[in-house]
Formats: structure tokens, sequence, C-alpha cells
């Protein structure tokens, strides 16, 4: 059994620790069997009220959390390196 919403919310830290913008279309090509836009929304939506990303026009952007684990965006490595496990 797949835990479809677990994989959106993964992927969605995942892109946004990398410090870019990213689509929900970027999120459902990232995963094997992906859910429904419905869900990818709704997920999304969620880490948007927990401050983990923040939408801008069509795309979303890393918000405070990952941005408070490393410097996020800013174009230069902070010597940590984080390795997610999925």
């Amino acid at each position: 059994m797949t835990h479809r919403s677990a994989a959106v919310a993964s992927r969605a830290i995942e892109l946004s620790l990398q410090g870019g913008s990213f689509t929900a279309e970027d999120i459902r090509r990232g995963l094997g069997d992906p859910p429904s836009r419905t869900t990818v929304y709704r997920v999304l939506r969620q880490l948007e009220a927990d401050d983990w990303i923040e939408q801008r026009g069509n795309s979303w952007h890393p918000d405070m959390k990952p941005r408070m684990l490393g410097n996020v965006g800013d174009g230069e490595s902070s010597g940590r390196n984080i390795e997610l496990d999925w």
C-alpha cells in the first residue's frame, strides 16, 4: 500500500530544501504512481499552512522552515549536507 499524500509531502519538502521553485506538475512527475491533482494541491496547501512552502503565481517556493534548516536559495553551500531517504 502506498501513501500518496506522504509521497507528495516528501517530494515537496525535498524540492523546497533544494531551494528552487517547483510546480504541482513537478511533484506529480517525480512520483511513480502520482495521485490526483486535488490530492497534490491539498497536501501543498497543508505544507503552506505549516510554513514549508509558499505559493507565488503558479509555482511554489521554500518558506521559513527550509530556510531555517540551511542557506536555502542563497547560491552558497552552508557546509551541511542533508540527505533524505525516500
